[in-house]
């Protein structure tokens, strides 16, 4: 089974962490990767919930995209490919939690996108 390519721990300025200066990221660019975590109210058919994106780590390069490892650890287990992947072995479990040397995470998409994202006013 092919190893899904993801991050080990998230990267020194990753919007995961609670510890990362806000408004490294545009609020578009937030808009464009809520699709890859929790949205309940948006799921409507079987499809929405198998089209479901990773949220790829900013530093890996397009087309050789990794999965960011503070996102697996908050929001991949509501990933049906993800946890798709851990049942084949092309996740390891521990993938979905916190390290235990890992800075503070935000608990959310929503509470990350919040404190994270650059409003078009430049705050």
């Amino acid at each position: 089974m092919k190893k899904l390519p993801r991050q080990k721990s998230p990267c020194g300025d990753c919007p995961w962490r609670e510890d990362v200066e806000p408004g490294q990221f545009a609020q578009e660019k937030y808009e464009e990767l809520r699709e890859t975590s929790r949205q309940p109210e948006k799921i409507e058919t079987v499809e929405d919930i198998l089209g479901q994106k990773m949220f790829a780590c900013h530093q890996t390069n397009e087309g050789f995209e990794a999965a960011c490892a503070g996102w697996l650890a908050v929001e991949g287990n509501q990933n049906l490919a993800i946890r798709f992947g851990v049942a084949v072995g092309a996740v390891p479990p521990e993938a979905l939690s916190p390290g235990e040397d890992w800075p503070p995470l935000f608990g959310s998409f929503a509470e990350m996108e919040a404190r994270q994202a650059r409003r078009p006013d430049g705050s």
